[in-house]
């Protein structure tokens, strides 16, 4: 997603919004619905990569509605979490906050967001134009407490001329295909792919979309844990005996989705499975890369994708719901929702325009046809190095597939129980 991809943008100076910086601290500026008679002031806390959007929009919104005032905090993906956790649960709490779809339901979970049901139709967000399941997702006992106005998952890069060189014109369609396909494009120090494995969230996240392939989940219905289930045994030994075998990279272990890129761009890899959003970044950093895109080849066809995305949330504590709410159905107009993405908008009529339907996005957008939303339980942030730890084990050999996947079960299982 577009987080991990730095915008060169020059900076635009817009004297009409007031940027907070995160260094000066959490909360609400100095500035308040008092400054001026009539005028309500609201706080949008947006990431660093959307900033010159934001801006932009704030100045746009204010001229059209002089009674409101946006102000706007800038974040990071480094820490906006960890600030808004913080900042949401107290009185300094701003209107709105831009966070990953699967954040929503944890703070919903603890009543911390607004739904925005009545809200958002009141101030005329069109929910029927946003694609089920992004605001699936941001739904919580079918109630929305989140506007989603982003979202993508993974599909594949390939290299036309590697593949061509080993006698493919087109990049397999089920995974048997393309272990076939690897083993003869692993060769003098290349390989097939690689998995980004150095990165605890990146190589969970590849865990879980093999899993979901093949029919598994994390947890079931009553809430135990299902990572000793045949689907994420079958997911993670595709992982380690690509490794093991030497048809992906030995170096997957020190991968993260950038380095992942880089060695990719330099062809040192044939595909590489990551989204949409890398689609400019290689154009732009490897003008002589001939890459084609294709979906994620999966048992007898297309495999599933996680998915995931961004939205704009209203703080439950928020004075100004009604101002908030209009300035959120601006943001999340088809023609901003577009402005705002690198990858795909989450709302269908911007999905059609012509920035989104080219040859490369194609793929990408037919991958969303089977997508299963990245992992939203409220103690995934504990999950995860747990999955992520045996997976290094299995890689290493120092377990194996079904020793590894025993223990995930078990350890999260007494997580879940304390």
């Amino acid at each position: 997603m577009k987080k991990r991809v730095a915008k060169r943008w020059m900076a635009v100076a817009l004297g009409t919004t007031l940027v907070v910086s995160m260094a000066a601290g959490c909360g609400k500026g100095s500035s308040s619905s008092e400054e001026k008679e009539g005028v309500k002031t609201i706080e949008w806390w947006t990431p660093n990569w959307d900033e010159v959007e934001s801006k932009e929009m704030a100045a746009e919104f204010e001229k059209e509605h002089p009674d409101i005032k946006v102000d706007i905090v800038v974040t990071d993906w480094d820490t906006y979490k960890s600030k808004i956790t913080t900042a949401i649960s107290t009185d300094n709490a701003p209107e709105i906050c831009t966070m990953l779809l699967t954040d929503v339901a944890p703070f919903a979970n603890k009543g911390l967001l607004e739904p925005m049901d009545e809200l958002g139709k009141t101030a005329g967000i069109d929910f029927a134009d946003i694609v089920e399941p992004a605001l699936d997702i941001t739904s919580v006992d079918g109630k929305v407490y989140g506007v989603p106005f982003r979202y993508d998952g993974s599909g594949i890069y390939y290299n036309i001329d590697m593949l061509k060189a080993a006698g493919y014109e087109t990049f397999p369609e089920t995974w048997d295909e393309m272990v076939e396909m690897s083993k003869k494009l692993s060769t003098d120090g290349k390989y097939g792919f690689a998995w980004p494995l150095g990165n605890q969230a990146n190589a969970a996240t590849r865990l879980v979309q093999q899993m979901y392939t093949y029919g598994g989940d994390v947890l079931d219905e009553s809430g135990k844990c299902m990572m000793n289930s045949q689907a994420a045994k079958e997911a993670l030994k595709n992982i380690v005996d690509s490794i093991q075998e030497g048809y992906a990279s030995p170096g997957s272990s020190e991968f993260d989705n950038t380095t992942m890129r880089e060695s990719f761009g330099q062809g040192n890899l044939a595909f590489m499975l990551t989204g949409p959003f890398d689609v400019e970044t290689l154009k732009t950093d490897y003008p002589e890369l001939n890459f084609g895109t294709a979906v994620i080849p999966g048992v007898d066809g297309m495999g599933t994708t996680t998915a995931n995305g961004w939205c704009v949330a209203l703080s439950s504590k928020s004075e100004n719901k009604e101002a908030a709410a209009e300035f959120m159905a601006y943001i999340t107009t088809p023609e901003n929702q577009a402005r705002l993405t690198d990858s795909f908008p989450a709302s269908k009529t911007a999905m059609e325009y012509e920035q989104f339907a080219t040859e490369e996005l194609k793929p990408f957008m037919e991958q969303l046809d089977n997508s299963k939303a990245e992992p939203t339980y409220e103690r995934w942030s504990e999950m995860e190095p747990i999955i992520f730890q045996y997976m290094q084990n299995a890689v290493a050999g120092t377990m194996s597939v079904d020793e590894a996947c025993e223990a995930m079960a078990k350890d999260i299982d007494a997580l879940l129980a304390n």
